[in-house]
């Protein structure tokens, strides 16, 4: 691939990731009990960002000087504790909070709201702004009221699988323009990979050890700093145009929203880490098209962030909450691009299918033999009572309870056979396409996925891909005189 260019190591060198160093140092550290500087908790070495944090006050600091980097090793974020430095602009601005989900969202002091745009309750306050708001980068809004509910009522057309009446325009509510905060990380990403490998030659297979170096640079990822925000309805909406990006400036929020941040990045650790490995997963074709067969031990696989830098940006999305069947579904607009995402919810019918094929499996393939034991029984009360020679008050009362069965048994019989003949079905795997229709029923209405790492890819940075093979084995087929394979034998390293 034209995009991986075999960059060298010299392992007697420097370490461009700071892991040699970095360890002696980590040990020291460890060792001494290193307190954090700023509020003398401990602190501790986090992998993810190469340096040592704070888990009470969030802090990060350079493993070797104990020097303040901020959070994943940026200098320091702004400090929006208090109000002492509020500038005038934010003086003028107020906030708009939701009583039912706790959202509190930054206008100017002419822009008012009826509905939170997280969970479309109406109960809102007004308030004056309780910390400085003072975002570095913003990218503007594109699309407008009107073209994002056209562009959301045409997606939500589009989904199949709905109950009756959801995509009734009667149940959209209007729009709500937001800004949103997120944390934009450049970045490189390493990961070592582990996996076993199998080359083919006519009746011979040779196994090999597989570990890999994977070495990328992404630009741009964005991760929302908002609570209340679902990230993946965010990720759907993905990717926005940075070339659009401009310093922040108060002009750009009259007549919008905005979001506080309250998520800082060292607090976002995982989710970062967790996104960027998914992204070297979608590469490792590169490394199975080498083999023919190739199986990844995905326990094996380490990821770890180097030259990390991070951007604080408003993104504009339009958002829409639906309320259905006592459940609420938000909805999202890219402002910019028209990106359309949410999650529908799925028609009554792929639930029942659903419930009837767990009641198929397990204890439950007993219903039927215990309905027809039923049935047997009854009918041999109703036998036993017509052919009485004396009758007693006992029998009296079974004959009385014998008119009473003495059709219902058949109902009790034909709901065993039919219970009987479903679950064989259902075992025999003759429904499988029901029930496949049902899982794409469920895929199809949820989240979109990102876009992968074709969009973040920084092509102006080389990228590496190392495969190291260990020869394990030779597996070689023993075959008759017809050509059929009649053994296997291994011949070890």
């Amino acid at each position: 691939m034209a995009l991986w260019n075999e960059r060298p190591f010299d392992e007697k060198g420097p370490d461009p990731f700071g892991r040699r160093e970095v360890k002696s140092e980590f040990e020291q550290l460890s060792a001494d009990s290193a307190k954090c500087p700023s509020c003398g908790a401990n602190i501790f070495y986090e992998p993810e960002l190469s340096a040592m944090m704070c888990r009470d006050c969030g802090n990060v600091y350079s493993p070797d000087t104990m020097e303040l980097r901020g959070s994943l090793g940026i200098s320091k974020e702004h400090d929006y504790v208090g109000d002492t430095d509020m500038s005038e602009a934010d003086k003028m601005r107020h906030e708009i909070v939701c009583n039912a989900c706790g959202a509190a969202l930054v206008a100017d002091e002419n822009t008012m709201s009826t509905m939170c745009p997280f969970c479309g309750s109406p109960a809102l306050i007004t308030r004056r702004l309780s910390r400085e708001f003072k975002p570095d980068y913003i990218v503007p809004f594109k699309i407008d009221r009107d073209q994002a509910e056209s562009i959301m009522n045409k997606w939500i057309s589009s989904r199949k699988h709905t109950p009756l009446g959801f995509k009734t325009k009667s149940r959209l509510t209007k729009m709500t323009a937001l800004y949103v905060p997120f944390w934009l990380v450049d970045c490189g990403v390493n990961t070592d990979v582990s996996g076993t490998g199998k080359k083919i030659d006519g009746i011979t297979s040779t196994i090999f050890e597989v570990d890999s170096t994977i070495t990328y640079y992404v630009k741009g990822v964005p991760f929302d700093a908002s609570i209340k925000v679902a990230n993946k309805l965010m990720e759907a909406i993905e990717p926005f145009d940075y070339s659009e990006m401009v310093r922040f400036e108060s002009k750009y929020l009259q007549g919008f929203y905005a979001d506080k941040y309250d998520q800082l990045p060292s607090e976002i650790t995982d989710r970062i880490t967790r996104r960027l490995n998914k992204f070297s997963d979608s590469e490792l074709e590169l490394i199975a098209k080498r083999y023919d067969e190739y199986e990844n031990r995905t326990i094996k696989n380490f990821t770890w962030l180097s030259e990390i830098n991070v951007k604080y940006c408003l993104l504009p999305v339009w958002f829409m909450t639906v309320e259905f069947g006592g459940t609420k579904y938000q909805f999202a607009v890219n402002g910019q691009t028209g990106e359309a995402a949410g999650r529908v919810p799925t028609s009554r019918a792929a639930d029942i299918v659903d419930w009837i094929t767990f009641r198929m499996r397990g204890f439950w393939m007993i219903v039927p033999f215990l309905a027809m034991i039923l049935c047997m029984l009854i009918f041999g009360a109703i036998v036993a009572v017509k052919n009485a020679d004396r009758f007693s008050p006992v029998m009296a009362l079974l004959w009385g309870v014998a008119n009473v069965l003495q059709y219902s048994w058949l109902f009790v019989a034909m709901f065993a056979v039919l219970w009987l003949v479903f679950s064989i079905l259902v075992r025999s795997g003759a429904l499988q396409k029901m029930f496949a229709r049902k899982e794409t029923a469920y895929e199809a209405n949820d989240y979109d996925a990102d876009p992968g790492l074709d969009a973040y890819f920084d092509h102006s940075r080389h990228s590496d891909l190392k495969v190291k093979e260990n020869f394990l084995r030779h597996i070689v087929k023993v075959v008759d005189e017809n050509g059929r394979v009649v053994d296997e034998r291994s011949i070890e390293a």
